[in-house]
């Protein structure tokens, strides 16, 4: 198919692509297949593909699909982005085009119980053998080059233990429960996203910009751990203040445990919940759940947003980085502030600062009624936990 740079002609060859190439036929290129028990109903509408531990459902007749265990869903275009994020629109199409009059084989690779699956390695072991990114590390250099992370940022998060340095130059963030149990690991990199496979699964990467010494306070949700980072280095006053990121899309068990860590925030005195959500359809669907969340345990909270329609939390500090390179002078980055509790009411754009309290009270929001905390187990008590007392610079959770 010949390439004309006519706005008609292209969108005529994007429809072409998207009806001529099925999302099966993609998904068996990056090493998907058909799995078994969905072969027993290949007429069904829905077809589920598996790779390794990721799953992706084929539906409309292979036009569209979606991710029971994430967020994403579309077209045979996003999803080759959704696979490989790197890819623009002109990489997608030369891909596609490759594709065209090509059926799914539907082959089917059986999965068992056997021994390839007893001896996949416990992300707990693959991240005990790591180490936190140094300088000059090839995680460290994308971090900090590309997506302009402050070099005291990473530094912290690695004394932390809630940031290590993975295979061919990724970094991997830890999460954990309310416990402190490491449970995964979001990894990014240059060219790689996903989450550990195995073990118990997202929960919450979490992280203090403060010395950690005294109680949580201020809770802030991101929807990615790079976002965490970025918004703590854009934050003001972190003192008292938990970063942390849910990885995207939440099981029933990542909301519990994060519906639990919101109760034992909602314990100090003057605690606030911060949404600090994508400004697009899905971080309004966040936002609306973390809210409800909050609401339910009597914890004050507000959501704030990029103000650029799409962007997330790194893409603002890297403008501002930008801006800063450039000898411009930085401003602080505008954003869209609402307040999500029961009344719902809406605030006018404002501008990050720290008097984000100050100005719930201002808009006359009412303080939820609060929800005593469950009563957790002291640490000599949990089981498989050591006893005595935790230092402020541990990565769990304990506040």
């Amino acid at each position: 198919m010949a390439y004309t740079s006519s706005p008609e002609a292209q969108q005529r060859e994007l429809d072409e692509l998207r009806n001529a190439v099925s999302c099966a036929v993609v998904l068996e290129k990056a090493g998907f297949r058909l799995d078994r028990q969905a072969t027993a109903q290949r007429s069904a509408r829905n077809l589920k593909f598996r790779r390794d531990s990721e799953a992706i459902i084929v539906n409309h007749d292979g036009k569209g699909w979606w991710d029971p265990k994430g967020d994403g869903k579309g077209d045979v275009f996003k999803l080759v982005q959704y696979l490989d994020p790197s890819k623009n629109l002109g990489h997608v199409r030369q891909e596609l085009r490759a594709l065209i009059g090509r059926s799914p084989t539907l082959e089917v690779v059986e999965r068992t119980k056997g021994a390839a699956d007893r001896s996949r390695r416990d992300p707990a072991e693959l991240w005990n053998r790591r180490t936190a990114p140094g300088q000059g590390t090839a995680a460290w250099r994308y971090l900090t080059e590309i997506r302009g992370l402050p070099d005291h940022i990473v530094a912290i998060a690695g004394q932390q233990g809630a940031l290590k340095e993975g295979p061919h130059g990724t970094a991997w963030f830890g999460h954990r429960d309310a416990d402190g149990q490491f449970t995964g690991m979001e990894m990014r990199g240059p060219d790689y996203k996903g989450f550990s496979t195995g073990g118990v699964g997202k929960r919450l990467f979490c992280f203090r910009a403060d010395g950690g010494e005294e109680p949580v306070t201020r809770l802030v949700v991101t929807e990615a751990a790079i976002d965490a980072l970025s918004f703590a280095a854009l934050d003001r006053f972190p003192k008292g203040t938990l970063y942390t990121s849910t990885g995207g899309g939440m099981s029933p068990e990542s909301e519990a445990n994060l519906k639990r860590v919101m109760m034992q925030v909602a314990a100090q005195p003057e605690a606030r919940l911060v949404v600090a959500v994508d400004n697009d359809m899905q971080g309004d669907r966040y936002a609306g759940k973390f809210a409800a969340m909050a609401q339910d345990v009597g914890l004050w909270s507000g959501r704030i947003s990029p103000k650029g329609s799409g962007e997330d939390w790194n893409a603002v500090l890297r403008t501002r980085r930008e801006g800063m390179e450039a000898g411009s002078v930085p401003v602080a980055p505008l954003c869209r502030l609402s307040e999500v509790l029961g009344s719902g009411s809406k605030a006018q754009p404002e501008t990050v600062s720290p008097s984000w309290l100050g100005q719930a009270e201002a808009h006359g929001t009412q303080r939820p009624p609060r929800v005593s905390a469950p009563s957790l187990p002291a640490p000599s008590e949990r089981v498989g936990k050591p006893a005595g007392p935790r230092s402020g610079s541990s990565p769990g959770m304990s506040l």
